[in-house]
């Protein structure tokens, strides 16, 4: 009896390691402005900030006037953030550019180093590297402010 009380208690031992180390659920916040002129060199944009476990992410979009960014999403997929949208049709008749600003604001990020990779419809990733924030006094952790790589 007390070898089958052992064996029970090992096995629910194993069982509950993984759910410990398992990581928090983290979730986004998604927000979009689209501004009605061309801003920029008409390329994609990508500014990532990160406090502690949460991370923003604005973004600056080169979109026809009159398209809306739809269905965001986002993955953390080892040492990457993958932000994606769609974006709706353009009316029929624009030609003229805009810029669609957006933000993503995602929490419990996990801790470790990420790149920040963005596509608005069919375009190929753009990216962006993180770098510890350079006024940040005691420094504690790594994550409790990071800023874009220039």
């Amino acid at each position: 009896m007390n070898v089958n009380a052992a064996i029970l208690v090992s096995t629910l031992a194993l069982v509950s390691v993984p759910a410990l180390a398992a990581e928090p659920q983290s979730s986004m916040t998604f927000s979009s402005i689209p501004i009605m002129d061309k801003v920029g060199n008409g390329q994609h944009k990508l500014f990532p900030y990160r406090n502690e476990d949460r991370m923003v992410v604005v973004v600056e979009d080169p979109i026809v006037c009159g398209q809306k960014p739809v269905n965001p999403k986002y993955e953390i997929k080892g040492n990457s953030l993958v932000l994606k949208y769609e974006l709706t049709k353009a009316p029929a008749g624009a030609a003229a550019a805009c810029t669609a600003h957006s933000t993503f604001d995602i929490s419990n990020v996990p801790h470790r180093e990420l790149a920040v990779s963005f596509s608005g419809g069919t375009e190929p990733f753009a990216v962006a590297t993180m770098t510890r924030c350079p006024n940040t006094t005691p420094v504690v952790d790594v994550y409790d402010c990071m800023v874009p790589r220039k």
